[in-house]
């Protein structure tokens, strides 16, 4: 499977929205290492950022969507594992997300 980068651009030459999805599908969102989905402020700034594999909202390390002010501060943080939107505590004590945590732990410990 290819991933594939998209660009689009506001009139003033800035980029609007940059997404990354399964080659031949523009339309369906999926990166499994940083976010799928950038969405920026026509002055350049970041507006939106959200982490999607195969199309639904997915991220073990951190909030998969946030959104943000024009100067750069955080409106809102959203946390979802495999599309099921959770609320920080849930998503901190889901069993995936442990699992996932032990993994990392045993990664660190081999390094």
């Amino acid at each position: 499977m290819k991933i594939k980068k998209s660009i689009l651009y506001y009139d003033n030459g800035n980029i609007r929205d940059e997404w990354w999805h399964k080659e031949g599908d523009d339309g369906y969102y999926h990166r499994e290492e940083g976010p799928a989905q950038i969405i920026y402020h026509k002055s350049g700034g970041i507006s939106y950022e959200a982490w999607l594999v195969d199309d639904e909202e997915h991220r073990m390390d951190g909030p998969a969507c946030i959104y943000y002010h024009k100067d750069g501060t955080i409106i809102a943080e959203e946390y979802y594992i495999n599309g099921e939107n959770l609320s920080k505590e849930e998503w901190a004590d889901h069993p995936l997300r442990q699992e996932y945590l032990i993994k990392e732990a045993m990664k660190e410990t081999l390094e």
